[in-house]
């Protein structure tokens, strides 16, 4: 009797359990919503929104809609999708199961999967189209009322708020969480500006547009250092409502996504200010650093290529993924990039503001070892080199001791600025007695590749040159020399060997090992050591572009992003020498200053080669039984072919 009364007891508690848990399941449970093919940024808006608990925001990669069922809500962005057909019945499948599905933007008609009634799509597009964190929130707790019926622990939806798209934003000071602020008119920003101790008179202007990047924390960082910051939302709309003209801005900076457009274009040049385009890398900062390619695709396209054809400059990476508890990606400014990046601006900004006289230039030649001439692809470099620098001191740039003539600047550099290989010891040591090189000390050059380089990146040196000094260009008391011309406020600098061995080729145009200590230590002294405001490299073409790492969008692991820095650098370059000279752009982030290569004269050999030609269809078509034409014919061809 008692075990019946036990066994009835127990039944009705699993009955009341089994009802409870139906009932939390389909009244208070959370509300899982997932998002397909959403970009992160606006993801992390959203997720930014989301202030109630009850509420999981996942993002769904197109590898994971086998698993929709667990999911009371998919949003699919559809711009632009790429799904199999087995994919795409997987959604569908899951939408004829009753699961909500919102499909937006799509390119392709058959991705259109809209399984929500009219009323609720309607209600759900407003909110996304209108954006804002307020419409976010309120679609998500719409979502979770209306859409998944959970009614406790939901606020009442708010009606859609109409977007007023402002032209100036900022992030409140006072709540850096909440919602950015925005304003339409300058005068307006200004007086926020003002309000929060972010206005400084006569300080740089520096515009920020584009939205592939997460603003607030360049905003800040800029600001830190000095600048006025104006985040604008219609570039264009600045300039035609002349609203720029009262901004004056030093330089602008695009988080691009295709072309700012030849309107921007041409403005941008007849004010002669720089367009910066720094990069999100779009992915986890992991997946990025250890990718050698760095950006391909679509996106390299929109992010890099595109902007070129606007002048766009520094395609530095600086924007990336990181994941937080709930395994959301959201966009952040890289810290180390940002220092890096916020320098580079103000060095540029700089180089607006300082006397020429004050400025100071290092110029890397390229030239083989020895007494080998200096070369570049399409110039007379010696002759031009002094031509670009009695034009520097033409104009008021500090150039100290000038040679009369462009020869004796020639003999100077085979003096002072040679090249050395390993094996050139004899003259490296009467180098050394009377060239006058810059000394590198190791206390000096240890301090410079702490500021410089990562750990590991020290090591790779070590690895393939050894211990400091290194392998050439060493003094007796344990230093390294750096050959250079000094010139005043100007230095000419040789591009040392980026490599050893024999093949001058492959260690120009790169090798998988780290650059040794001379070469590093080289471009580290122009930084540090003669405190370079601008770098140039002279002439098509020198070795530092192709010195290991990715191919674009570089990280603080590749070499030629270390060993630029922050620095603004000009490379000139021949114009005929296109894919190179991309290279130059993408991974030195170099300004291109194109030089024409020298004209060409007709060789008069077209019409030869056509009349042999000629000769050699006759002689092919020529009857071998007509031994006389036959013979005429070959004597025709072989007279042309000896002319």
């Amino acid at each position: 009797m008692k075990k019946l009364q036990l066994l009835k007891i127990a039944g009705g508690v699993f009955v009341v359990s089994a009802a409870l848990t139906g009932a939390w399941n389909l009244w208070f449970s959370s509300t899982q919503v997932g998002f397909v093919n959403y970009q992160v940024i606006n993801l992390g808006q959203i997720s930014k929104a989301n202030h109630n608990s009850f509420i999981k925001i996942s993002e769904i990669s197109t590898d994971e809609l086998d698993d929709l069922d667990t999911y009371d809500m998919v949003f699919i962005n559809a711009m632009g999708l790429r799904i199999t057909e087995e994919q795409r019945n997987m959604i569908q499948h899951a939408a004829q199961n009753g699961l909500p599905v919102l499909t937006t933007a799509a390119t392709n008609p058959l991705n259109n999967i809209v399984s929500v009634d009219e009323a609720v799509a309607d209600t759900l597009k407003a909110y996304l189209g209108n954006g804002g964190r307020k419409n976010y929130a309120s679609m998500l707790d719409y979502v979770r009322k209306y859409v998944d019926k959970k009614w406790m622990w939901t606020d009442e939806p708010l009606p859609v708020a109409r977007r007023v798209v402002h032209q100036f934003y900022h992030a409140d000071p006072e709540n850096p969480d909440s919602e950015e602020v925005g304003f339409t008119h300058v005068s307006q920003y200004r007086n926020f500006l003002k309000t929060h101790g972010l206005f400084k008179e006569k300080a740089p202007a520096v515009v920020i547009t584009g939205q592939m990047g997460q603003p607030a924390e360049l905003v800040s960082a800029l600001e830190k250092s000095g600048n006025v910051v104006y985040p604008v939302n219609d570039f264009k709309g600045l300039i035609a409502s002349h609203a720029i003209d009262s901004i004056n801005p030093s330089l602008v900076i695009y988080m691009a996504h295709g072309r700012m457009g030849d309107y921007a274009v041409d403005y941008l040049k007849q004010q002669n200010i720089p367009l910066f385009t720094p990069l999100n890398v779009n992915r986890l900062i992991d997946a990025w650093e250890k990718d050698k390619m760095g950006m391909n695709g679509g996106f390299m396209a929109q992010s890099i290529v595109t902007p070129e054809i606007d002048g766009a400059i520094r395609p530095y990476a600086l924007f990336g993924h990181y994941m937080d508890e709930e395994g959301l990606q959201h966009a952040f400014a890289i810290p180390e990039r940002l220092d890096v990046f916020v320098e580079t601006v103000n060095n540029y900004i700089e180089l607006q503001q300082k006397p020429n006289s004050e400025k100071k230039v290092a110029i890397y030649y390229y030239k083989g070892a020895g007494q080998n001439a200096l070369t570049a692809g399409g110039m007379e470099v010696i002759p031009s080199l002094y031509n670009l620098l009695t034009r520097l001191k033409a104009e008021g740039y500090t150039v100290k001791n000038l040679p009369a003539s462009a020869q004796e600047l020639g003999v100077m550099i085979q003096r002072q600025g040679a090249v050395f290989g390993t094996y050139a010891e004899g003259a490296m040591a009467e180098f050394m007695k009377h060239a006058q090189p810059a000394i590198v000390t190791k206390d000096a050059y240890e301090g410079w590749v702490k500021k410089a380089l990562r750990p590991d990146k020290y090591n790779e040196i070590l690895a393939s040159d050894g211990e400091f000094p290194g392998s050439y260009l060493t003094t007796d008391n344990g230093a390294l020399a750096v050959p250079r011309i000094d010139l005043g406020n100007i230095v000419l600098l040789p591009q040392n060997a980026a490599g050893k061995g024999d093949n001058s080729f492959k260690i120009l145009h790169g090798t998988e090992v780290a650059p040794p200590h001379a070469y590093v230590a080289s471009y580290l002294w122009s930084q540090y050591g003669f405190g370079a405001d601008a770098l140039i490299h002279f002439g098509t073409h020198g070795s530092l572009e192709f010195t290991p790492g990715k191919q674009v969008a570089l990280c603080h692991d590749d070499w030629p992003d270390r060993l630029i820095g922050a620095l603004p650098h000009f490379y000139i370059y021949s114009i005929a020498n296109v894919g190179e000279g991309v290279i130059a752009k993408r991974r030195a982030y170099a300004g291109l200053q194109s030089y024409l290569t020298p004209p060409f004269m007709e060789s008069s050999l077209r019409g030869t080669y056509r009349k042999l030609s000629e000769a050699i269809k006759v002689y092919n078509q020529t009857d071998p039984q007509q031994v006389d034409s036959r013979q005429q014919a070959s004597f025709a061809v072989k007279r042309l072919a000896v002319a």
